[in-house]
């Protein structure tokens, strides 16, 4: 998947004010700066898909991911899992597994 063509068509979908899309670029922009902070484009895709269209929530996210972007990660792609916390492979597993795959991909193309 190319996360960086995603990124973009996801930003033009929630943020349709050029200016409005450039200032949450610039606050995604503070992510991917430091050594640290890898995948960049991967990390800032998920943090869209927490906080949607609203500017605080994506400071508040970049900032999150900053500390562990492993944590925004999990949040966005894995959220069942991520409440659910460990739980034994089997069924009740592979259940979450596939609800959490199905969520993040219909959001990817959509």
């Amino acid at each position: 998947m190319d996360y960086e063509q995603v990124l973009s068509r996801k930003l033009r979908l929630l943020f349709k004010n050029d200016a409005a899309r450039a200032e949450v670029i610039a606050t995604l922009d503070a992510y991917g700066r430091e050594e640290h902070e890898r995948e960049t484009s991967r990390v800032r895709l998920a943090i869209l898909k927490l906080a949607g269209p609203d500017p605080d929530e994506i400071k508040k996210y970049t900032d999150a991911a900053r500390q562990d972007y492993r944590d925004v990660l999990s949040w966005a792609e894995y959220p069942r899992q991520s409440k659910k916390g460990p739980v034994p492979d089997g069924p009740e597993k592979q259940k979450l597994v596939e609800a959490d795959r199905a969520e993040y991909e219909k959001w990817l193309t959509t």
